[in-house]
């Protein structure tokens, strides 16, 4: 549940510019959980867990095709019991307190019946991972953060970032432009990568390089956050 997850206003980067909603109940992911500072006993596959993941995907799979604030705050309207829920069964911690810092956002915006204050969301990427789950309500892969400490994802990761805070295809451009000589690299290491995400990682790169050559951003789009780049940024453990 985060701008990348129930609202999510970021951009796929190297793909599109989207608003993309993702939290499926799975099981947990030990490596989230650590990360959150919430134990694996503590937070393992529960009851209150069942139900904070699934009144979580209930809004999610409500939301999957929402393109406007508007349109996710008629959603909201539909699911006051799965916020409740969500409030009730947070899990513990850090990770609980932001859940309740969304759901509270989410309920101040149905109060004043304004869509714009959904733009101020925080990021909530961490109960994706908690939930076991990608920004587009997808399991995380097997090789979900397999790449995070590699050179190739030292080199990409701060690109994706950088078109993902792009405001416009003229930003990406740019952006994607000052990193020209990053995407080249890049591609000179696509033969290290392992068979999961290395074709994945090819059409990513070789996508960019096309709209530099072109001059057009939107050869890099890939629709509904399910652009190549968005796998490759879970393998780097990037989960937005």
């Amino acid at each position: 549940m985060h701008r990348a997850s129930w609202h999510r206003r970021g951009r796929a980067v190297l793909t599109a510019t989207t608003v993309v909603v993702a939290v499926l109940a799975s099981a947990i992911v030990a490596m989230g959980a650590t990360t959150l500072g919430v134990s694996v006993a503590s937070a393992g596959v529960s009851s209150n867990k069942a139900a904070f993941c699934g009144a979580n995907d209930a809004i999610d799979r409500a939301s999957a095709n929402v393109t406007s604030d508007a349109g996710f705050l008629a959603v909201l309207k539909s699911h006051t019991n799965d916020l409740a829920v969500m409030k009730k069964d947070a899990p513990p911690g850090s990770l609980g307190q932001l859940a309740r810092e969304l759901v509270s956002a989410a309920e101040a915006a149905l109060a004043s019946d304004n869509a714009s204050a959904l733009n101020n969301l925080p990021d909530g990427a961490a109960i994706d991972t908690y939930c076991g789950v990608d920004g587009n309500g997808n399991r995380l892969p097997s090789y979900f953060g397999a790449g995070k400490t590699s050179a190739f994802c030292a080199k990409f990761v701060p690109i994706y970032v950088a078109v993902g805070n792009a405001s416009n295809n003229a930003g990406v451009l740019a952006a994607l432009t000052s990193h020209q000589a990053q995407i080249s690299q890049l591609a000179s290491e696509l033969s290290t990568l392992p068979k999961s995400i290395k074709a994945k990682a090819t059409a990513t790169v070789e996508k960019a390089q096309k709209a530099i050559a072109s001059q057009n951003p939107a050869l890099i789009e890939g629709g509904g956050g399910n652009g190549p780049a968005s796998y490759v940024a879970l393998y780097c453990g990037q989960n937005q």
